[in-house]
């Protein structure tokens, strides 16, 4: 059975406690959550299903304060920018891995190794072409799609673990390539205001890049 895209109200409003939504898989979900009791027997793919926020911890984490969400956004949306620097500078074969985009040490790690002599070299180039982007701005665009299209937007393909026939949500900054991601990013490039690549190292055929964004 196809479904249409899925819009949970509460990522347009963010205090939305409730949301309809499409069951796609028991084992492949978009959402951590519990289901209400145990989880039943019957349910099928396609299955109309209802989301609810947890009120309590949504207030928890609201408390963190309006400039540590927008700090946390900010440093996600340059880690997605420095994805593209990556390819822009030539190390555009080094596949990315995990990151992290908080305030206390914010990097992206990448699968491959730089060598030793260009580090310092790659480490300006992108500094140079993160900060020549974010100067020259450019719409962000977040977009729920049919598998296909996010496919082609992302470059021809997407990662193993986004099943075929779904619809991924797709991050673009600007004309250049997308990728999937359900997180929550500047309208603009040019929000990052300004990015410093703080460190560059390779270790154990992984390579890590450091950054911070202006305060």
């Amino acid at each position: 059975m196809d479904s249409p895209p899925t819009k949970l109200d509460y990522h347009v409003d963010m205090f939305k406690l409730q949301s309809q939504a499409t069951f796609l898989s028991l084992f492949k979900v978009l959402h951590y959550g519990v289901f209400q009791g145990s989880v039943p027997e019957d349910i099928e793919k396609g299955q109309d299903v209802q989301l609810l926020v947890d009120q309590s911890r949504r207030k928890l984490n609201s408390r963190q304060g309006k400039l540590n969400r927008s700090c946390s956004l900010v440093l996600h949306s340059a880690g997605h920018l420095l994805d593209l620097c990556m390819q822009k500078v030539g190390l555009g074969h080094l596949e990315p891995g995990k990151g992290y985009h908080f305030p206390d040490g914010p990097f992206v790690e990448f699968k491959g190794v730089v060598p030793q002599a260009e580090l310092q070299v790659k480490q300006k180039e992108l500094e140079a072409e993160a900060n020549e982007m974010i100067s020259k701005g450019g719409k962000v665009y977040a977009d729920i799609l049919p598998y296909e299209e996010a496919s082609l937007l992302c470059g021809g393909s997407l990662p193993d673990y986004i099943p075929k026939g779904s619809t991924p949500r797709v991050l673009r900054l600007g004309e250049n390539p997308g990728c999937p991601c359900g997180g929550t990013h500047v309208s603009d490039i040019s929000d990052i205001i300004s990015m410093k690549i703080t460190q560059m190292r390779t270790k154990k055929g992984m390579t890590k890049v450091f950054y911070t964004i202006a305060s």
